[in-house]
């Protein structure tokens, strides 16, 4: 099953970027906009997220640029173009945030929790975010999609990182 999350920036997101991603953000700009008329094409940013590793669908490009495209042109330029990277930015290091924290638990090093051991980190973190056991029996039975009795990295992640 192929769960790729969107990425589509979310109006509220505030993302701080350092110096070195912002250097890398108007280079992946600047080699994208490929007449030098701080445009880039519709082509070329499917090009460009399949090589930042989002290998989009037809539909999928199209809501991006329905969504980034802010002034209607049919191109992307820099102000539109930076808060969907500084999303990814933040999107790829809250994965790698997830995946520290998803190593810590799987402590056998498997690839996987149990259920078990999902719902006991439930359970401690039950009383700060006002979780009941129903909510926690249907959190541990949406994230555990083939009902292995485990939960991947995937799974954990989308439980974690889904409103």
């Amino acid at each position: 099953m192929d769960r790729r999350r969107s990425v589509i920036p979310k109006e509220d997101d505030v993302v701080e970027l350092n110096d070195s991603q912002m250097a890398s953000i108007k280079d992946a700009f600047r080699n994208a906009d490929i007449n030098h008329n701080g445009h880039i094409p519709k082509a070329k940013l499917a090009d460009l997220m399949r090589t930042l590793g989002h290998d989009l669908k037809q539909h999928e490009l199209r809501d991006l640029m329905e969504h980034v495209d802010t002034d209607g042109s049919g191109t992307i330029e820099w102000d539109e173009f930076l808060p969907l990277m500084a999303a990814m930015v933040k999107e790829k290091e809250e994965q790698a945030f997830y995946k520290q924290l998803f190593k810590m638990l799987d402590k056998k090093n498997k690839g996987y929790i149990s259920c078990s051991a999902l719902r006991d980190i439930l359970h401690g973190m039950a009383e700060q975010v006002d979780l009941t056991e129903d909510e926690i029996d249907h959190m541990i039975q949406e994230t555990d999609e083939d009902q292995n009795g485990e939960v991947s990295f995937e799974e954990f992640y989308k439980l974690m990182t889904t409103e």
